[in-house]
């Protein structure tokens, strides 16, 4: 008598903002960022579920169809408790707002600790209130409920990066040309200061300072009457976030950035930007070398 086979389980389709973020958590455990872990399933989400389903050969539609959810597997432990540290709350230094100012500062920390807790969590400042309701304070010792992170797939060395302009969106591939990453970006709002074509990583920092230049930011500069350039400090909140990677087109780079929820919009001035913690996940990823593709 043949054995039956087990039948297949499949969790639930999504159908409240929070059953959106259990899936997102578990996307964000694959590489595959949805941009911040809030349960909007917008654009962002859209697209990282196509690149999922591209690199495992399902039908793409863009949505958590029953094949996706299958794929992805149940997200177990979506959430966790988490218990806020002093080294986490020395990360707190509120920027000032005048570029003069920023120049002056040794450090551009966190406004507050809602921030630098989004930010460890890869979410944002609204929904890490939404999961911790009666929370008023965020001293040391604190405990609070954040996304789970864990078990995450690793990013291994990259063989190339693709960036696609028409759709805000930067994929690591390994060394056997596997997709290994995808992750939402922000291009540059004028069309001219797009490149195109095959570039290269030619330097890499963690914690970079940045440098002011007048030239670039003409209203701020004539705003507050300056005429040098100014060099910020590092810091979460330096503009160009935790980790730069330059690229073989001078002037131009990957980065992070103070605001990951502006990203994938076309506002840089000419850089690709990325949420601190991908940019992270693209500096340890490269070396000199590694060949950028920027395609339409």
């Amino acid at each position: 008598m043949e054995a039956k086979r087990p039948a297949l389980t499949v969790a639930p389709a999504p159908v409240t903002k929070m059953d959106y973020a259990v899936w997102q958590v578990r996307m964000e455990r694959l590489n595959f960022s949805c941009g911040t872990i809030d349960g909007d399933f917008g654009m962002r989400s859209k697209r990282a579920i196509t690149q999922f389903q591209k690199s495992r050969g399902l039908f793409v539609t863009g949505t958590l169809d029953i094949e996706t959810r299958l794929a992805l597997g149940a997200p177990e432990q979506p959430f966790t408790l988490y218990t806020v540290s002093a080294r986490d709350l020395a990360q707190i230094n509120p920027s000032p707002a005048a570029w003069r100012d920023k120049a002056r500062a040794s450090f551009l920390g966190y406004k507050n600790g809602w921030e630098m807790l989004a930010d460890k969590f890869h979410t944002s400042e609204e929904f890490m209130r939404q999961l911790n309701p009666g929370v008023t304070a965020l001293p040391a010792g604190a405990i609070v409920t954040v996304p789970n992170l864990e078990p995450a797939a690793p990013v291994t060395r990259a063989g190339k990066i693709v960036i696609i302009l028409g759709e805000t969106t930067m994929l690591l591939y390994d060394r056997a040309g596997k997709l290994q990453a995808c992750f939402p970006c922000s291009i540059a709002a004028d069309k001219n200061k797009r490149p195109n074509g095959r570039l290269t990583v030619t330097n890499s920092a963690l914690n970079p300072n940045y440098t002011f230049n007048p030239e670039v930011f003409q209203e701020a500069a004539a705003r507050e009457g300056i005429t040098s350039r100014l060099l910020i400090p590092p810091g979460p909140n330096n503009p160009v976030g935790l980790a730069w990677v330059s690229l073989s087109l001078p002037g131009y780079g990957i980065h992070g950035t103070p605001n990951p929820r502006e990203i994938s919009r076309s506002g840089s001035h000419g850089c690709f930007r990325l949420a601190n913690w991908d940019a992270l996940k693209v500096y340890h990823a490269v070396v000199r070398g590694t060949p950028v593709e920027i395609v339409d």
